[in-house]
């Protein structure tokens, strides 16, 4: 069998060095962003925590504020793949509800820093960017995940209708977040922040 040419070898790789080039630039930007943050962290600082050359970092974002959309959206799609692993198979409105609320606390427990980063400081970091305001509206998947099975389940239909969706969940990201930090200062108990916070999200949508 005739050998591969040489050049031919380079362009069968390069695709994939480019995949290992760009997930190491992505964990260097989320190590470096939740760290110090966006205005303190340089694209030579991801570069040389990655181990390749500034000029490869432009090679794969156009400048550093891309780079931190970019970590941005990947650390929300974990979360949401998080929630909507810990849902499959989980029925009836409390339990929903106790499974989304333990989701994001044991995300920001495992993973300190990179909630905020990554659902509040985009629209802050681009706020003329449509993609930043786009990731902040992600928000909405929290309460959409968590109360989808119960309208499918829900045959009267239900005053669940009247809300929106939306609305609700920037406001139960904003309890979530607060709720987390005073329970961290209060050294309170994880599992009863969670029981105390599903009774009152469920009641507030009516149920019982």
């Amino acid at each position: 069998m005739p050998s591969i040419p040489s050049n031919r070898k380079n362009i069968e790789k390069e695709p994939a060095l480019k995949v290992a080039t760009l997930d190491r630039l992505r964990l260097a930007a989320r190590e470096l962003f939740v760290e110090l943050g966006y205005h303190e962290t340089r694209p030579q600082d991801i570069a040389r925590l990655a181990g390749v050359a500034n000029g490869t970092f432009y090679l794969h974002f156009t400048d550093k504020q891309q780079a931190f959309l970019d970590f941005a959206e990947q650390a929300q799609n974990e979360l949401l793949d998080v929630m909507s692993d810990r849902l499959q198979e989980i029925s009836g409105s409390r339990a929903r509800w106790r499974v989304t609320c333990g989701a994001v606390v044991d995300f920001g427990a495992e993973h300190p820093g990179l909630l905020q980063a990554a659902f509040l400081d985009p629209v802050f970091i681009a706020p003329r960017d449509d993609n930043a305001w786009g990731m902040y509206d992600r928000l909405g998947h929290l309460v959409s995940l968590t109360v989808s099975n119960n309208q499918s389940s829900d045959s009267t239909g239900g005053q669940q209708d009247e809300f929106d969706y939306e609305l609700i969940s920037h406001g139960l990201c904003g309890l979530l977040r607060h709720a987390m930090i005073y329970a961290g200062r209060r050294d309170l108990n994880k599992e009863k922040m969670i029981e105390d916070l599903s009774l009152f999200i469920d009641r507030g949508f009516g149920n019982q």
